[in-house]
């Protein structure tokens, strides 16, 4: 058999060298990727934040003129025009007009059996519970009392009741004793011009 020879000092010394070099090399390259990977994640995030902030301040230069449009284009809008709309017409176009109003998450309740509140939606933190009452003449406390009792069962923190006419001496000192919100047809004009939303009637099912 013969006898394997022997490698040299300096051929070792050569071979361990080179082996560490690989493993720098090798080092070196993971760094580079992983470096790499994390300035494109700072370049994306950078992007997304300059966009944000390039859209935020869009909006906030544009909002007046947005806003001076909505008031010149609604304002013939008054609330008595809500008289021609049916009960649901009234409470469609009120959560229209709510969400023209800044007013977020609007939703509308069952109809039968909503517990005094037709239109449940959300401002500054608070979450609103609303009773329209589309009446030809004064509203009177009973309203009142059946937005209160919708507030508590819907777990709101302020209700209101909402129409286009007027509200009766009794539900306005009821409204005050239990902190219920009462917009008439002046706060509901304001409301409609500065939402630029236009009354309108649903489509009939099997109609164009």
């Amino acid at each position: 058999m013969a006898k394997k020879k022997k490698r040299s000092l300096p051929g070792r010394l050569a071979d361990g060298l080179l082996s560490t070099m690989d493993a720098m090399l090798d080092g070196i390259a993971s760094a580079g990727v992983g470096l790499l990977r994390l300035l494109t994640r700072l370049v994306l995030l950078t992007l997304k934040g300059m966009f944000l902030l390039l859209r935020g301040i869009v909006l906030v230069v544009t909002w007046p003129a947005r806003a001076i449009f909505r008031l010149v284009t609604g304002s013939d809008l008054r609330a008595e025009q809500c008289s021609r709309l049916t009960g649901v017409e009234f409470e469609d176009y009120a959560a229209d007009v709510l969400r023209g109003n800044g007013y977020r998450h609007v939703e509308m309740t069952a109809g039968s059996g909503d517990q005094g509140v037709d239109i449940l939606c959300t401002r500054g933190g608070r979450r609103f519970a609303v009773q329209c009452k589309n009446y030809a003449g004064a509203v009177g406390n009973f309203a009142v009392q059946e937005a209160y009792a919708g507030m508590q069962y819907y777990d709101c923190d302020v209700a209101v009741v909402l129409c286009p006419g007027t509200f009766t001496s009794g539900a306005r000192e009821l409204a005050e004793a239990t902190g219920v919100l009462l917009w008439d047809g002046k706060t509901l004009t304001r409301m409609m011009r500065r939402s630029g939303r236009r009354p309108h009637h649903r489509r009939q099912a099997g109609k164009v």
